[in-house]
């Protein structure tokens, strides 16, 4: 069964589901599996708490829309039975997260039908083509941001296709970024020593990279740098690159020193 969230037949068992609560009763409550065709749900009162539960009203109401997980199937009525106690705050949030980028995903590929005009068969194919490539859509729209248009070499995608969506996924999708920082302290003697560091940094600030990079002067001869990048790895490689490149410009005609920040 495909990972992404998309009217399919039958959930199965232990499957996290976003329900919509139609109605109540001491014995449980009704509710629609919106991503199932709206096929109905029950959810007992057993299942909603640990423990006695005296007034659903407490837990959920009707029209809210929580995260549950299916714990039986009758696939002859296309019923199933659900818990809400089962479910942690990490399930619950891991589930409204991947709701809430397939429905980013959906919105991008609806804009990219607006600007091409392409059809609806289309649009869904290129969709089902990422979500058997990468798992999810999302996952898909990510790598094509963080490495180009590269990324869908395998795929039989339109060169204008893959374009567009590239262009629409970066105004709609930040990549989640982590950085380290430290202070760079730098004295010389040189009588031209102020363009000397000035001109060292600025060759690193130049240098084209996936990561950013920033240095900003803290007062003499203190400076701060710090790099921006995917994960913690490439963030340290990409400051010890740029430490050693300004080390090695100054050459002897400065002392450097790097401490390095808690992040």
């Amino acid at each position: 069964m495909k990972q992404e969230i998309e009217n399919q037949d039958m959930p199965e068992v232990g499957e996290l589901v976003l329900a919509l609560v139609t109605s109540m009763s001491s014995h449980g409550a009704k509710v629609v599996l919106e991503e199932y065709n709206n096929m109905y749900g029950f959810l007992h009162v057993s299942e909603i708490a640990t423990g006695w539960v005296k007034n659903i009203s407490r837990f959920i109401t009707v029209n809210q829309k929580v995260v549950l997980k299916v714990i039986r199937i009758d696939s002859a009525r296309a019923e199933v039975d659900l818990s809400l106690r089962q479910v942690s705050g990490e399930d619950r949030k891991q589930k409204l997260l991947s709701v809430k980028r397939y429905d980013k995903s959906r919105t991008i590929f609806d804009s990219l039908q607006t600007r091409l005009k392409i059809t609806e068969n289309q649009k869904n194919q290129y969709f089902d083509m990422m979500e058997d490539q990468f798992g999810t859509v999302y996952s898909g729209l990510e790598e094509l941001i963080k490495n180009g248009e590269k990324t869908f070499d395998k795929l039989d995608i339109p060169k204008e296709v893959t374009t567009e969506l590239v262009n629409i996924s970066k105004t709609k999708i930040s990549i989640p970024m982590v950085y380290v920082t430290g202070i760079i302290q730098v004295t010389t003697h040189d009588p031209n020593g102020i363009n000397l560091i000035k001109d060292s940094m600025s060759e690193v600030l130049s240098n084209k990279s996936r990561n950013k990079l920033e240095i900003s002067y803290l007062g003499s001869p203190k400076y701060k740098i710090t790099v921006y990048a995917e994960d913690y790895k490439a963030a340290e490689k990409h400051l010890t690159s740029a430490l050693e490149k300004i080390k090695k410009s100054m050459g002897k005609k400065a002392s450097f020193s790097f401490s390095k920040e808690q992040t």
